[in-house]
């Protein structure tokens, strides 16, 4: 081999090794910048749908944090999405990402921050209802199930907590207040004597509240868009209401409501009840208290048999399993 043919070879080797060095930078900066770019909420802010929850982000507690940390359910496939979303959103900006899709927040990533919250000193449980965590914790069920209008909505959130609360509210250990009936009006609006009055009054609740309690789980926005554009009212499916709700709701704002009505409501049919309570560890809270009518346990074994014939009568064996009525009566057949 000539000395030339040796130059020759090794330039091409340089040049070989140089391209595959700038095609290694290139590569990795055009991973490592939709990365980067894509890890902080300004970007998402290009999106229509998103834009205000952006702002509502920089306006909450979760300033700064970035939606990956919440959002993030597998790092390749999000990570390839978002480098897909980063080059298309220079051609394209639609109303949401094209490939990228926002998950709930799983409860793991809650706890990457607030696996602290779960305290019993006294400073934390002035502030965090302890006590009703400590049995949720138990449950399966997600942070977000009632924690929904975290980061995105505190504002309307912060509106929510000044409301008085009663029943299911009170029971979870979440919020402490008096019933005010005329507030339950605002999301319970089939309690108008009339959808005209409704209509009318609906505008002033919106405004004071936000429109995010009635998007969350009865309402469209495209519903909204249709009587507001055309004045024509939509026809509203999939509502509570609509599955035998409505009677229970009326019985719910009563005062006597826990005492003369909902046990009757709960033999019904206990799915219902679960359409808004997420769990039955309200009612155990409450069941495991010795009722009033059973008066004294010196005499209530006497006097039960004025309360029911049956066995297994289910107002009993809401908190007795059967075993106990059986024990003792098997013994006696003038008990049978």
């Amino acid at each position: 081999m000539s000395a030339r043919e040796a130059w020759s070879r090794s330039r091409l080797s340089r040049i070989a090794m140089i391209a595959g060095v700038l095609v290694v930078l290139v590569s990795a900066v055009a991973v490592i910048v939709p990365l980067v770019q894509t890890s902080t909420p300004e970007f998402f802010s290009r999106y229509h749908l998103l834009n205000r929850r952006y702002v509502n982000l920089g306006n909450s507690a979760h300033e700064g944090i970035g939606c990956r940390a919440c959002h993030e359910t597998d790092a390749l496939k999000n990570g390839v999405a978002l480098i897909g979303d980063y080059y298309t959103s220079f051609v394209k900006t639609g109303s949401t990402p094209q490939y990228f899709t926002f998950s709930p927040p799983r409860n793991e990533a809650c706890l990457n921050c607030h696996r602290d919250d779960w305290s019993s000193d006294a400073t934390r449980t002035a502030r965090i209802p302890h006590p009703a965590h400590q049995r949720v914790s138990t449950e399966t069920r997600s942070c977000v199930g009632c924690h929904k209008w975290t980061a995105h909505f505190e504002t309307y959130l912060d509106k929510h907590k000044e409301m008085p609360f009663s029943g299911v509210c009170v029971a979870y250990g979440c919020h402490i207040g008096t019933k005010a009936t005329e507030q339950c009006f605002d999301c319970h609006h089939v309690l108008h004597e009339s959808a005209d009055q409704w209509k009318t009054a609906h505008v002033a609740v919106v405004q004071r509240v936000g429109q995010n309690g009635c998007l969350e789980s009865c309402h469209t926005v495209a519903q909204c868009q249709q009587c507001h554009t055309t004045g024509t009212v939509p026809k509203f499916t999939g509502l509570t209401i609509e599955i035998g709700m409505k009677s229970i709701e009326a019985l719910h704002v009563k005062a006597d409501w826990t005492k003369t009505y909902h046990g009757a409501e709960a033999l019904k049919s206990r799915a219902r009840c679960l359409l808004c309570h997420q769990s039955e560890g309200e009612c155990q809270e409450c069941h495991r208290e010795r009722p009033e009518f059973h008066g004294s346990t010196d005499t209530w074994i006497g006097r039960h048999k004025n309360f029911t014939k049956r066995v297994d009568d289910p107002r009993c064996l809401e908190c007795h399993k059967a075993a106990s009525c059986t024990d003792c009566h098997d013994q006696f057949k003038e008990m049978k």
